[in-house]
């Protein structure tokens, strides 16, 4: 299922306008930039329609900005944000350190 298709599930949103698909397209686009800096993924290329916290975190954003209440996201979702934050920088650092290592040999 493509991104966009989970979002509409997400929003509950069964009609098709114009104006409709231009906000959901907006909010995806905003949700994409902001959440790869909220949980620190550097990848340009980053798949959040996969299963995942990532994606959960995903369709949480946009459902709040649909509804103009993404100034409440962090503070209702902030578990889970550090906990997805706090595997990208073990991961991280993990590949950062089998590379000094391979060097060092």
């Amino acid at each position: 299922m493509t991104l966009i298709e989970q979002v509409r599930r997400k929003l509950n949103i069964t009609w098709n306008d114009e104006e409709t698909d231009k906000r959901i397209n907006d909010i995806i686009a905003s949700a994409v930039l902001v959440l790869k800096h909220k949980l620190g993924i550097a990848d340009a290329d980053f798949d959040f329609s996969a299963p995942g916290l990532e994606n959960i975190l995903f369709l949480a954003y946009c459902l709040y900005e649909w509804n103009h209440a993404a100034h409440e996201f962090d503070s209702n979702y902030a578990n889970e944000l550090a906990q997805c934050r706090a595997i990208r920088e073990v991961s991280y650092h993990l590949e950062h350190e089998n590379e000094v290592d391979s060097d060092a040999e």
